[in-house]
């Protein structure tokens, strides 16, 4: 007999929590397991995956956007049905915080293996806000939530795991804790026709920096502006090309075109052909204020691109091209240390053995160990 599992995630777009999802539904066999997957979000930049979770096999559920109480309410109603009629034997929560109510509701619907995944290492709106006494009372009731009805406690790194589930004894062997967020490595070594792409894409510099993401705060995409206006004054070589969308955008191209640098960013919205965008740049960037993993800088490595990022993303995600620069440092700092790395003035091999690791297989291999314990 099959196994029913049950994904929850908010929102199938590009992201990387998004792009995890995804690759387990393809990844698990269909002979072993009966999955749905529920998206609560019905906005159409947060459905746009969908069609990939009906291909690969699996039911795609809607509920109710998880905005405002009512909503909600309607949310946890659904869900509660649809986990009772169901009588699955897994429900897998993919929503960080939010995860806590989800379990509540799985705990009480009496789904006996219960996961609780953690894909971040801060809350955005504290980032955004501050650490308030209300998003502090708020952080501890969903922590506690989490912890209390899940079973299954699961992190996409180690820094993920300790901001889920502060405080608890979370390292045990019984197991995977750490599931390696999991990217089809032969699709980013495909070979392409890169000036072909370029002239596509209308990248023509010498050196083509690349940065994908969301353009909200926790990317930091402010920082990304300044730091390229400042290159821009030393460099006339080099572009940038900006993969995302997001409420951030407008503001950034309002500061790169009072720095003069407007025309030498190329905004390409969200994608679908990152893996042949990749081999045409030269230098990954990412300097964000927090990530659970940063699956994008997996990605970046794969496809051969020297990286640099923040040093608040995770070490597990250094596969030998990573270089790390603390936010503290200033902008100058930056601007010179990508400078030095588009003139080759820094070596940094890959370590095939640890691309490996983020392979589909070894993802699906270590979530089954999980459904299955």
């Amino acid at each position: 007999m099959k196994k029913k599992i049950c994904i929850l995630q908010n929102g199938l777009s590009r992201g990387g929590t998004d792009t995890f999802v995804v690759n387990l539904c393809k990844g698990l066999n269909k002979e072993k397991y009966d999955i749905t997957v529920i998206n609560p979000d019905n906005r159409p930049e947060k459905m746009v995956r969908e069609q990939d979770i009906i291909e690969a096999g699996c039911t795609l559920l809607r509920t109710s956007p998880l905005i405002g109480p009512k909503s909600k309410f309607i949310h946890f109603c659904k869900l509660y049905k649809i986990l009772k009629k169901g009588k699955y034997d897994v429900f897998h929560t993919n929503i960080d915080l939010f995860n806590g109510p989800q379990l509540f509701i799985a705990w009480l619907a009496g789904v006996p293996i219960r996961c609780c995944h953690s894909h971040n290492t801060m809350q955005q709106r504290s980032v955004v806000r501050g650490m308030t006494f209300s998003i502090r009372i708020y952080q501890f009731v969903m922590k506690w939530m989490c912890w209390t009805f899940s079973n299954r406690r699961l992190g996409c790194s180690e820094a993920a795991m300790d901001f889920l589930f502060t405080g608890k004894n979370w390292r045990q062997s019984k197991y995977p804790f750490v599931i390696n967020n999991g990217i089809d490595i032969k699709s980013f070594r495909l070979p392409i026709d890169v000036d072909k792409k370029k002239d596509e894409l209308g990248v023509k510099a010498k050196y083509n920096i690349i940065t994908i993401g969301r353009i909200i705060p926790q990317k930091n995409p402010i920082f990304i502006t300044e730091v390229f206006s400042e290159l821009c004054k030393i460099r006339t070589d080099v572009d940038l090309v900006w993969i995302g969308i997001g409420d951030k955008e407008n503001k950034c191209r309002e500061i790169l075109k009072s720095n003069g640098a407007l025309e030498r960013v190329h905004f390409l919205g969200s994608r679908t052909d990152v893996n042949e965008i990749l081999p045409c740049c030269d230098l990954f960037f990412l300097p964000s204020l927090f990530e659970g993993l940063g699956i994008v800088v997996i990605e970046a490595q794969a496809a051969g691109l020297k990286c640099l990022v923040s040093d608040v993303v995770p070490r597990e995600a250094n596969c030998g091209l990573v270089k790390y620069m603390s936010l503290y440092c200033s902008k100058q700092k930056w601007v010179y240390m990508i400078s030095d790395m588009l003139d080759g003035k820094l070596s940094l091999a890959v370590d095939e053995n640890s691309i490996q690791k983020f392979s589909v297989q070894y993802m699906v291999e270590q979530m089954e160990k999980v459904f299955n314990n």
